[in-house]
């Protein structure tokens, strides 16, 4: 009985691991791209550091990256579903693709209208970008990847052979037009590091198909895969949709720094984040204090009752956590205007606040551009 408990022990042992190495990663990387920011908005595009500034920044998102695949590791089991735009979600994973000397083309022909659906944000960016890193490895010589979203009414005969209820639903296919694979690797595609023919196919092993038709599976959905050796390969992803819109004519957003003038109380339990982030705000023209825990937060906002005209608190904190302090500080000033900053996706925690009046949050990390938008919209919502 104790090597049984010690089996279930493990591997929850190993998901915390996961989970606080992404956390100090995201924290870690917080502070670098805050200070790269910081760097980028003082210098000119011609600027011989200019390049420089921006690989950083890259650098410093495709880590973010890694630290949200180690994010749906160490939670592979639970999920937070919320109503999402399929597109926007696609568009941002799209645009942060680095193609550069690969010879690749990409065509991106997404629905214009804005296609809702419940699902969990990470868990849908680890499932698209497991399969846009494939396609790209499919392609060693260069090709082209075709992402296409649409609107598609899936009827009783095609759902029964899909395995999902009759209804309406977002389809995403993602193509390549690389090496292609044989019957047996798409039969197994899907199956846990299954690695037929290392040399031929050497993106197909691991989890990160398997994890990701268990993800489409558990939001009521389903993935199909149509390959041929020398043509390419199709994946088909579909999302029961929970509703369609047109798309508004919205002005794009600006690459300006948004200024302002208010009092800012931050909140954060590493000190590199409270550095950078007085830093940017003196930047953006606030006026700011700090404060290094939640229990601080409180006493200096009680002291301070009606000086702050924001808080900017950080969820995951010794003692205190964000929610208890949140709590607390609405307690104090019902009308408090609260931005949650988290280095994960928005959880159970994260929900209850944004449902107990919470006006925002922004993932860690974040641009100083993105910082100051964020700031003005729940300063002025």
């Amino acid at each position: 009985m104790e090597h049984i408990r010690l089996q279930k022990e493990k591997p929850d042992a190993v998901e915390s691991l996961a989970s606080g190495i992404a956390h100090d990663l995201n924290n870690l990387l917080s502070a670098i791209k805050g200070r790269a920011s910081l760097m980028l908005n003082s210098i000119t595009p011609t600027d011989p550091l200019h390049p420089h500034v921006m690989e950083i920044i890259n650098c410093i998102d495709k880590g973010s990256d890694i630290a949200d695949q180690l994010l749906g590791f160490a939670r592979v089991d639970e999920y937070y579903t919320a109503p999402i735009d399929i597109n926007r979600l696609i568009r941002k994973i799209l645009e942060n693709l680095d193609l550069a000397g690969r010879k690749i083309t990409l065509d991106a022909n997404l629905a214009t209208q804005i296609l809702i659906v419940n699902a969990d944000t990470q868990k849908m960016e680890q499932v698209f970008n497991s399969i846009i890193i494939n396609a790209i490895m499919a392609m060693p010589d260069g090709g082209k990847l075709t992402v296409v979203s649409e609107s598609a009414k899936i009827l009783n005969s095609n759902a029964e052979s899909y395995g999902v209820a009759p209804g309406m639903f977002v389809k995403i296919t993602i193509s390549d037009t690389g090496i292609g694979m044989d019957k047996e690797v798409v039969e197994n595609v899907f199956t846990p590091f299954f690695t037929a023919d290392h040399k031929k196919f050497p993106e197909k092993k691991g989890l990160g198909l398997t994890f990701a038709k268990e993800i489409i599976m558990n939001h009521n959905g389903a993935i199909d895969v149509w390959s041929s050796p020398g043509v390419g390969s199709s994946f088909a992803i579909i999302l029961p949709l929970n509703e369609i819109t047109e798309s508004p004519d919205i002005p794009e957003k600006s690459d300006q720094m948004l200024m302002g003038n208010e009092s800012i109380l931050l909140v954060d339990d590493e000190e590199r984040i409270l550095t950078v982030g007085r830093e940017i705000c003196k930047a953006l023209g606030y006026a700011v204090t700090t404060a290094d825990s939640g229990q601080k937060a409180i006493e200096i906002y009680k002291a301070n009752k009606g000086r702050f005209n924001l808080v900017i608190l950080d969820m995951i904190m010794p003692e205190m956590n964000g929610l208890e302090t949140f709590k607390v500080l609405k307690q104090i000033n019902p009308d408090v205007k609260v931005l949650l900053s988290t280095g994960y996706s928005i959880d159970d925690k994260a929900q209850e606040m944004l449902n107990a009046g919470c006006k925002g949050y922004i993932l860690k990390p974040y641009s100083v551009i993105d910082f100051s938008h964020k700031i003005r919209e729940v300063l002025e919502r």
